[in-house]
C-alpha cells in the first residue's frame, strides 16, 4: 500500500537495490555527456566556422541561445513526464531527437542550408537536453538508495559537464585553425623624392586570405559526422535496455506518491528558501555555463588560440566535475553544514573571476599561464558545487518531485544564459563585459545564500527520523 506524505504515522516500505542500476546510471551519463558535446559545438571552433558559414559571433551565440529557450519553455512538462510515465519514454525520445537533429547537419556545408540546420539543431536539442540536464537528481532517486543518492546525483551532473569538457578538446582537435596569407596592396598614395622625382609606393599587408579553407570545410564535416555517430550510440543503447524504474523502490521516500503537479507548481512559487537557492545557485551557473562555451570568443581579442581556448574550457569543467564526485562521496561530512560549503566554494570562485578579469584588461600583467590558472580554478570552486546544489534544491521543495525541482532550478539557471547570449549579439560590444558578468553573478549570489534557511525534511524520513511532514 502506498503511503502519502500527508500521513502522520510511520513511513515503511518494502525497498530494495538493484545491480542493474549502474547500467542505468552509465547510459543516462553517456547520453548527457553526448549532449553536452553536440550543445556546444561551435563555440570551441567559433574562428573557423565563422570563416567557413560567414557567420558573426552573434550567429554563434544564437545556436546556443536557441537551445537554451526551447529548453525553458519544454523542461517542466518533460519532468512531469518523467514523473508520470516513468524514465523510458522522456529518455528515448530526448535521445531520438538529438540523433535526428545530429544527422541533419550533415546533409550540407552551404552556408546558408548549414546555418539553417544550425538553427534547426539548436531547437531540437534543446528539447532533447530537457532530461539529462534536469534529470540527475531524479535517476538517483529512482535507482538508488539514500547513502548513494548524492554520488549518483555527481555522477550524473559530472558527464554534462564532461560532454562541455570533451568538446573544447574534439572541435579543435578535428577542424584546424584558419590559416591566413598576408595580401599585399600597393597604395595609391605616392610621394616624390628631392633627388630623383621617383614614385614611392607604400605597401600594406592586407590579411584577408585563408589557405586552409578546404581543410576547414573537412574537418566541421569531420566534427558533425562524429557527433551523429555518438548521438546514434546513445539512441541504440538507450533501446536496448533502459526501464521506467525498477520493481521494488531503492528507499522509503522513493515509494512515496508526491504532490500532484499543480499543487508541486503551487508550492514550489509559493516557497521563499527554494527560491533563494535557486536564484543563487542558477543565475551564476548558468551565466558561467555559457560565458565558457563562448571562451573562444572572449579570448579572441587577445590572440589566444582556438587550441588554447579549448584547453582551459577542458580543464576548467573537468577537474571541477571531479571535484563533484569528490564533494559528494564524502557529503555526510557536512551533511548539515551544505551552506556554509556553498559560500566558501562561490567566494573563492569570485576571487578567480575577478584575477580573471583583470588580467583580460591588463590591469594584471596578461600571462597565459595566469589566464589558464584563474580560467581552470574558477571551475573548480563552481562546478563543484553542482551536486551539492542539486541535493539542497531537493530537500528545500520536497515533497515536489525531484524531477520537477531539477528542472526549475535548471530553468531559472537558463535564465542568466539568455540574457548573456542575447548581449553576445549586440554589435559592437565587444568582450570585456562578458568577464565581468561573470563576476557580477557570483557578488550577487552570496548574499542570498548567506539569508538561505536549510532544512533537510527527505533526509530525516530516510533516516527514520521521528518527524511530521505536512502538506497544505
Amino acid at each position: 500500500m502506498e503511503t502519502t506524505v500527508d500521513e502522520k504515522r510511520p513511513l515503511t516500505a518494502e525497498t530494495r537495490v538493484y545491480g542493474r542500476r549502474w547500467w542505468i546510471l552509465a547510459v543516462f551519463c553517456m547520453t548527457c555527456c553526448v549532449l553536452s558535446i553536440i550543445w556546444n559545438t561551435w563555440g570551441p571552433v567559433a574562428e573557423s566556422s565563422e570563416i567557413v558559414f560567414g557567420w558573426t559571433d552573434g550567429n554563434v551565440a544564437l545556436v546556443a541561445n536557441l537551445s537554451i529557450i526551447s529548453y525553458m519553455f519544454l523542461v517542466i512538462p518533460m519532468c512531469m513526464m518523467m514523473d508520470t510515465k516513468g524514465l523510458r519514454f522522456p529518455m528515448i525520445l530526448c535521445t531520438g531527437m538529438l540523433f535526428f537533429c545530429s544527422v541533419i547537419r550533415c546533409f550540407s556545408l552551404e552556408p546558408v542550408t548549414a546555418t539553417v540546420t544550425a538553427y534547426v539543431c539548436g531547437l531540437i536539442k534543446g528539447i532533447a537536453t530537457t532530461m539529462p540536464f534536469s534529470g540527475p537528481p531524479l535517476v538517483a532517486a529512482v535507482w538508488f538508495p539514500p547513502a548513494e543518492r548524492p554520488v549518483a546525483t555527481a555522477i550524473g551532473s559530472f558527464f554534462n559537464y564532461m560532454g562541455v569538457s570533451l568538446s573544447f578538446i574534439i572541435g579543435p582537435q578535428l577542424v584546424p585553425d584558419p590559416v591566413y596569407q598576408d595580401h599585399v596592396q600597393n597604395s595609391t598614395n605616392t610621394s616624390v623624392t628631392n633627388v630623383t622625382g621617383s614614385v614611392k609606393y607604400v605597401i600594406h599587408p592586407v590579411k584577408n586570405e585563408v589557405v586552409n579553407m578546404g581543410s576547414l570545410r573537412q574537418g566541421i564535416l569531420n566534427l558533425l559526422y562524429t557527433h551523429s555517430a555518438f548521438a546514434g550510440l546513445a539512441f541504440i543503447l538507450t533501446i536496448a535496455y533502459f526501464p521506467s524504474k525498477p520493481p521494488h523502490p531503492p528507499s522509503i521516500t522513493a515509494s512515496i506518491q508526491r504532490t500532484d503537479y499543480k499543487q508541486a507548481l503551487i508550492r514550489i512559487l509559493r516557497n521563499g528558501s527554494l527560491w533563494l537557492i535557486v536564484l543563487a545557485c542558477g543565475i551564476p551557473i548558468g551565466v558561467i555555463g555559457v560565458w565558457i562555451a563562448n571562451l573562444d570568443v572572449v579570448l579572441k581579442p587577445l590572440g589566444v588560440t582556438q587550441i588554447d581556448a579549448g584547453w582551459m574550457g577542458f580543464w576548467h569543467t573537468l577537474i571541477g566535475c571531479f571535484l563533484g564526485i569528490f564533494i559528494a562521496k564524502f557529503s555526510d561530512l557536512f551533511n548539515r553544514r551544505r551552506k556554509l560549503f556553498l559560500i566558501s566554494l562561490f567566494t573563492c570562485a569570485m576571487v578567480c573571476s575577478i584575477w580573471f578579469a583583470l588580467l583580460c584588461t591588463s590591469v594584471i600583467m596578461y600571462d597565459l599561464k595566469s589566464l589558464y590558472a584563474s580560467c581552470i580554478l574558477l571551475g573548480i570552486f563552481i562546478n563543484g558545487t553542482t551536486p551539492l546544489i542539486y541535493e539542497i534544491c531537493t530537500e528545500a521543495s520536497y515533497p515536489v518531485a525531484e524531477g520537477v525541482t531539477g528542472g526549475f532550478y535548471t530553468l531559472v539557471g537558463n535564465v542568466g544564459g539568455v540574457i548573456f547570449l542575447s548581449l553576445v549579439s549586440v554589435p559592437n560590444i565587444g568582450t570585456e563585459w562578458m568577464n565581468w558578468t561573470v563576476l557580477g553573478s557570483l557578488v550577487v549570489a552570496i548574499p542570498m545564500l548567506f539569508v538561505f534557511p536549510e532544512r533537510y525534511k527527505r533526509t530525516d524520513i530516510d533516516l527514520n527520523r521521528d518527524v511530521e511532514i505536512h502538506s497544505s
